[in-house]
């Protein structure tokens, strides 16, 4: 009965597979491309959401044999000012990491604030979200709209505690007004501007404002101090 199920599915799927052929076969290549994103942009973006899926699935279980000492997320950098391979490899060459230990950074995810290519937003918002519930987010960088976002929404550390007294010091400038888990204001962002990333980059301007935050409960708060030192030379 199975094997009978199976042939009949994968009949109409050859079927389906002729006769979408047929369509396309008489068709110039731009018409081709305007017909196949016409009828089948929902399936690519289901395609996409489900590689995104297997992408997470298949990092946490290469990263479950590896410890992570500092995991990070930059979103919506639409300027490429945050490489997160780049500065993984460049940061990770100032540390004395073993062969077991290695340094999560993303720069893959995208959250949208104008209802626009939602399901992609979802995964990205859910990703952020499910790192922070299981306390493995180290910091997230991501732009003001994004920032304000979740401010109120998810608890963020207060700078003025989070980071030793004299990188406190050194960066109040840059230091942006946010609220801690009671409500009361405090300084919870952290601008970008003059780090290393965006400091005498020609996109800067353009860009907008990115702000640093740190999850309420960051589990590598030490290395946090020095990778944030790090990016502010």
């Amino acid at each position: 009965m199975k094997n009978g199920s199976l042939a009949r599915l994968l009949g109409k799927i050859r079927t389906w597979a002729h006769r979408e052929a047929a369509k396309l076969k008489g068709l110039s290549f731009k018409k081709k491309l305007e017909y196949i994103f016409s009828y089948y942009w929902r399936w690519m973006l289901l395609l996409l959401i489900f590689l995104m899926f297997c992408g997470y699935i298949g990092e946490a279980v290469a990263q479950s044999h590896r410890e992570i000492v500092l995991e990070g997320f930059f979103t919506n950098d639409d300027w490429n000012l945050f490489p997160a391979e780049k500065i993984a490899e460049e940061y990770g060459e100032t540390l004395s990491l073993n062969r077991k230990q290695s340094l999560l950074f993303d720069d893959t995810l995208y959250v949208t604030m104008d209802g626009t290519a939602t399901e992609y937003g979802a995964a990205s918002n859910g990703k952020i979200i499910a790192y922070m519930v299981t306390q493995e987010l180290d910091f997230v960088v991501t732009t003001r709209e994004v920032y304000e976002h979740y401010l109120g929404n998810v608890p963020m550390a207060d700078l003025e505690t989070a980071l030793s007294p004299e990188l406190a010091e050194r960066l109040e400038a840059s230091f942006v007004p946010g609220q801690d888990t009671e409500g009361n204001a405090c300084f919870t962002g952290l601008d970008m501007g003059r780090s290393r990333y965006m400091a005498g980059s020609p996109y800067a301007e353009d860009a907008g404002q990115y702000i640093l935050f740190i999850p309420y409960r960051a589990p590598h708060l030490e290395l946090i101090n020095d990778f944030i030192s790090w990016s502010f030379p």
